[in-house]
Parts: structure tokens; sequence; C-alpha cells
């Protein structure tokens, strides 16, 4: 199944220097991408729903949703992926996973259970070995890169681990606990 991936950090709305019309500005690598209110609204709703007919179902009161959702792609700020195949490992090695929240560690009812987010206000939970992906990932120059050191230190294959990490990261992605950045 190919997965949707938002690319790129929110900095929140302006206005177009040129038309006046409300933006969004989004930063992938040291560029600052202004996306229009719809262009905006498809890249939000991909953070929570990482399957493309799920979000032109979810957008389908927007005009053109579907070039919209291409033009996207196009330009780099949503990814297309699937899991176990060759464009997760080009995918992996172009990306960076940087986290934006903290690790709060394990809960006490279930130590292989780790959760993300602000003190007392938990926004995700993953396993032990995604979470120290989490935590020490953005270290490495790439996705692939950390899933290989992290693969080391849990004594897991990293190809495997690839695929858990980009099937979770929708959980990660949603509440913005995380990122993808251009590596």
């Amino acid at each position: 199944m190919d997965l949707l991936l938002p690319v790129g950090h929110s900095l929140g709305a302006t206005t177009d220097p040129e038309t006046g019309a409300p933006a969004h500005r989004v930063r992938v690598g040291p560029d600052v991408v202004r996306l229009s209110e719809p262009q905006f609204a498809v890249w939000a709703l991909v953070h929570g729903v990482p399957d493309r007919d799920a979000v032109l179902s979810a957008a389908a009161d927007l005009p053109d949703v579907d070039s919209v959702l291409k033009a996207l792609v196009d330009d780099g700020l949503v990814a297309e992926v699937t899991p176990g195949t060759p464009t997760a490992l080009s995918f992996a090695e172009s990306y960076q996973l940087k986290p934006l929240m903290l690790g709060l560690g394990n809960r006490a009812d279930d130590p292989e259970t780790y959760e993300v987010g602000l003190p007392g206000q938990p926004v995700a939970q993953i396993g032990a070995v995604l979470f120290r992906l989490y935590q020490w990932g953005h270290l490495e120059s790439d996705l692939w890169a950390a899933c290989r050191a992290t693969s080391v230190i849990a004594d897991v294959e990293p190809g495997p681990l690839l695929d858990a990490v980009l099937e979770a990261l929708p959980a990660l992605l949603g509440p913005n606990a995380a990122y993808l950045d251009a590596a």
C-alpha cells in the first residue's frame, strides 16, 4: 500500500506579498514554500490520512483536489512511498525524521511502550526501537542512516526496521510530534 507522507514543517499563516491572499509557509530544508489555502488544506490532511483515496474523499469539497495533491507530490511537499519496495529505500535516503516534541519515556504500566508529546500530554505511543530512532535518528544524515545506526544498537535488521518506521510515521506526523525534512 502506498503511503502519502507530508514533507516539511509548518511555519504558520501569512499573506502572499504579491496577491494579498492568505498563504501558509512550510519549510523544507533551507527553503520556505508558500501554500495557498487549498494546498495547505490537502497538505494538512495528509498528516493524519496517509491514504490517497481517503485524502481525496476528505477534501472532496475543495476545487480540483486531485490536481492539488498531484502538485504537492510533484513539488516534493507530499511523498508517496510503499514500504518493502526499492522506493522505500530511495525515500529513506532522501529524508530525515525530525522530532518536534519530547520523548517522555516508557509507560509504567507497559514498559515496552514509549510515549512522545508534552509533559502530562502524550500524543503518540511507539515501541522501544522506534523511540530510540525518534530520539537520536535526526543526528544521522538521513532516515536510512538512522535505521542502520538504530538497527546495530537494537540488534534488528535495517530493512524491516525501515518498513516499521514507515508504517509508524503517520502516528508521529499526524499530531505534529515530528516532521519529515529533506536530507
